[in-house]
């Protein structure tokens, strides 16, 4: 049996009468309550063995088993984040003294520093964890009552044809193709900025992003329209792996570029994620029905797309086109010159700063 220390905190490791290994932080630099709870650990490892009482199970045991039970989630790395700053007003408590009062607290605090939203991330994952808890664990009996904030209305906000165009001729001209082919497309940043020459098919005049590459995990075909297909057409050649790089490299980063083109123009209250709401928004202004806008769009859930019904008034290729048509003459599509060296064709960098 031991209770040591590692660093400025104790730590408590000791083997319990049935054979099991207990080690775990005592979550305290203080020796008396560090003391305080290895002798708890010991008398109900005692109590399991020769009594039968049920074995009780800590906040820390449940977030270390959350995190081996969904490696394959896509969010993963925000639920760590978010357990790393849950994790200290949690820490070594059993899961059965974790009640609603306390559980409000933490949400208060988060709210408090961030939104209603953002502490409702937090919230829901406490309540997934406790929930798994009783149904697929069996640790408890029953969960506690976890109480979201109400949110403000999902927010739109996107660009007017005229304001696209003041926008394009802001930015740097690397980036102009990337602005628009987004605009053009609805893809999502990371679908664009990690757009593969393996998943654009000229052939069917298609782009092809499988499931794990995509937010709602499942495989997403993009219909080309014309502009777009002209714009990738303009990339070939630039990089044998990526379709959107710049000097030679994929681009990483296209905020700081982006913000100050928006402060040039003074358009305010704008994000990249926006080019998808002014995406959406043009096909339902033009008479593209929700749920085709659910398929294009790739979204899981129709109350994600219920929030452009206000903007509709009343198919797929057919349907990319509309986006082609309305912004065809507010957006030009980077034209860049080749010369032949050598039996070879070499594109002629038109470089810029970001």
């Amino acid at each position: 049996m031991a209770l040591y220390k590692r660093g400025k905190t104790y730590w408590i490791s000791f083997t319990a009468p049935d054979g099991k290994r207990i080690r775990c932080s005592a979550g305290t630099s203080n020796r008396q309550k560090a003391q305080q709870l290895f002798d708890k650990l010991k008398h109900e490892a005692w109590n399991r063995k020769y009594l039968g009482i049920p074995e009780r199970h800590t906040w820390d045991e449940a977030a270390l088993l959350w995190i081996r039970e969904k490696t394959d989630k896509k969010s993963l790395k925000d639920d760590v984040s978010m357990l790393r700053w849950l994790t200290p007003f949690l820490r070594s408590r059993y899961l059965d003294e974790i009640t609603r009062p306390m559980i409000a607290r933490i949400g208060e605090i988060k709210k408090a520093e961030s939104t209603p939203a953002r502490a409702n991330r937090y919230l829901s994952l406490l309540r997934a964890i406790f929930n798994r808890a009783v149904k697929i664990w069996e640790w408890l009996p029953k969960a506690p009552t976890i109480t979201l904030y109400r949110e403000p209305k999902l927010r739109v906000r996107y660009l007017t044809p005229e304001e696209i165009r003041r926008v394009f001729d802001e930015l740097p001209d690397h980036q102009k193709p990337i602005f628009t082919f987004s605009i053009m497309t609805g893809l999502r940043r990371s679908n664009v900025l990690n757009l593969r020459w393996d998943q654009v098919d000229f052939m069917q005049d298609a782009i092809i992003i499988s499931g794990n590459e995509m937010k709602a995990g499942k495989t997403h075909v993009v219909p080309m329209s014309a502009t777009v297909k002209q714009i990738l057409m303009d990339q070939v050649g630039k990089h044998p792996q990526y379709v959107f790089t710049y000097r030679g490299r994929r681009i990483g980063d296209i905020k700081t570029a982006f913000r100050k083109a928006l402060k040039r123009t003074g358009i305010t209250d704008y994000r990249w994620h926006d080019n998808r709401h002014t995406w959406a928004s043009i096909l339902i202004q033009n008479g593209v029905p929700l749920n085709e806008l659910q398929e294009m769009g790739a979204w899981n859930s129709a109350e994600m797309v219920k929030r452009y019904a206000h903007l509709s008034p009343q198919k797929l290729k057919e349907n990319a086109q509309v986006v082609d048509n309305i912004l065809a003459s507010a957006v030009t599509t980077l034209s860049q010159p080749t010369r032949t060296l050598k039996g070879r064709n070499y594109e002629n960098s038109f470089e810029s700063g970001s």
